[in-house]
């Protein structure tokens, strides 16, 4: 399979979140949007993100888009004022909006229903302030898939059995560092482009990626007849809409939030078509006991990253009440 289709397949979910269309305007404010796709113009999230470009004119306006392949330099490229908005992963936007980004923490948000309420309650207008850091403000959050463990052996399904083994770690995740730290592993450096090719070699025994990574990034392959895929979400992936609040009209980032907010379930019912992909074989169940065990260490290391600033204790005290329920 080539690069571009696996990139393709990657961000199939994200891709399905643009629907509405407007005429250009040429009263609206002109302004440049980054816009992160492995597979660059040709990908299925720059050629949604026409669509959010045509809604964008009736909330006053008119992007050009600017595609990139590498997501360090689209977010280099925003704070850099290279581009006035940037479309990124969630992860990356942990340097400029900790708040939204947090709702990826480890743990925290165990469906995608919760997903789905958590997304929604954010795009009210009573958390526009959560939604604004400094001269950041996230303008947008879709749903991008949960984020799972591949693993080459099945006795993963107990987190004590992770210790000593090697992980395939993105280096800027502070997160899945701390995790790896806490359960006693070993991080294995890798970036979005290396850590399937690592995990299918050999050079790592876990890599973590969302579910729908599976089929395009040939996970079976590192996963063999000895392992699997632990059916236990680590967190679930987003992708986020950057902008800066001063340089856009009144009100821009509100009608954005609300009206993204509104394309979850067309997003969802293509993720959840990937997610089932993997074979039931594949799958690990982790139940009882070995269950506990999974939600303690997220539960755990979640808390250490509150308590060291790398997480927006609001955010994450407002979704545990709403996953509670």
């Amino acid at each position: 399979m080539t690069a571009p289709s696996i990139a393709r397949r990657l961000l199939c979910g994200a891709a399905a979140l643009m629907g509405l269309a407007a005429a250009p305007s040429a009263s609206a404010a002109d302004k440049t949007l980054c816009v992160y796709d492995p597979s660059g113009a040709a990908g299925p999230t720059y050629q949604n993100a026409k669509q959010y470009q045509a809604a964008a004119v009736g909330w006053g306006v008119n992007f050009t888009l600017k595609p990139y392949t590498d997501e360090s330099v689209a977010s280099a490229d925003f704070r850099n004022q290279q581009c006035d908005a940037a479309l990124i992963t969630g992860v990356r936007v942990q340097q400029f909006n900790r708040a939204s980004y947090s709702l990826e923490a480890l743990g925290l948000v165990p469906d995608y229903d919760t997903l789905k309420t958590a997304i929604t309650v954010l795009a009210k207008p009573k958390a526009a302030g959560l939604m604004t850091s400094g001269a950041f403000e996230t303008a947008a959050i879709f749903p991008a898939g949960e984020v799972l463990l591949f693993v080459n052996d099945r006795s993963m399904d107990d987190t004590s059995k992770i210790a000593g083994k090697r992980v395939c770690t993105m280096s800027f995740d502070k997160a899945a560092n701390t995790m790896v730290e806490v359960v006693g592993a070993h991080p294995v450096p890798a970036d979005i482009g290396t850590f399937a090719s690592k995990f299918n070699n050999g050079s790592c025994d876990v890599a973590y990626a969302p579910a729908g990574a599976y089929t395009p990034l040939e996970l079976h392959k590192g996963v063999g007849t000895a392992g699997g895929v632990v059916d236990f979400p680590v967190t679930q992936m987003t992708l986020q809409l950057l902008i800066r609040s001063a340089e856009f009209p009144a009100g821009f980032g509100q009608s954005s939030r609300e009206w993204s907010a509104g394309q979850f379930d067309s997003v969802r019912r293509v993720l959840e078509k990937v997610d089932g992909e993997i074979p039931a074989s594949s799958r690990i169940a982790v139940t009882g006991d070995k269950q506990v065990k999974y939600q303690k260490l997220l539960s755990d290391t979640r808390s250490r990253l509150v308590a060291s600033g790398a997480y927006d204790p609001t955010i994450v005290k407002l979704v545990e009440a709403l996953a509670a329920r």
